[in-house]
């Protein structure tokens, strides 16, 4: 029986462009992917603590070249982006 996962999306944008976490979430319902914003979208097993989900969103933004400095970032629900 396959095991049941969970999606989630990371968002990170320069804080040059966002003034909030509010605004970024903003931004991607109403524009997607631009220069100064990216989004990464990915599935974990269900039940997987949140620490190890940041951790995974952050990987994957730090592999494509974006840091913690003059960031905003947060993981959530890819539904609350449709």
């Amino acid at each position: 029986m396959p095991e049941a996962t969970e999606t989630h999306s990371f968002l990170i944008g320069s804080a040059d462009d966002f003034s909030s976490i509010k605004e970024l979430i903003e931004y991607f319902k109403e524009n997607g992917e631009h220069l100064n914003a990216s989004r990464f979208d990915f599935d974990v097993p269900e039940f997987t603590d949140d620490e190890t989900i940041t951790m995974i969103g952050r990987g994957m933004a730090f592999s494509n070249d974006w840091c913690m400095d003059h960031t905003l970032s947060v993981v959530t629900d890819p539904l609350v982006l449709d």
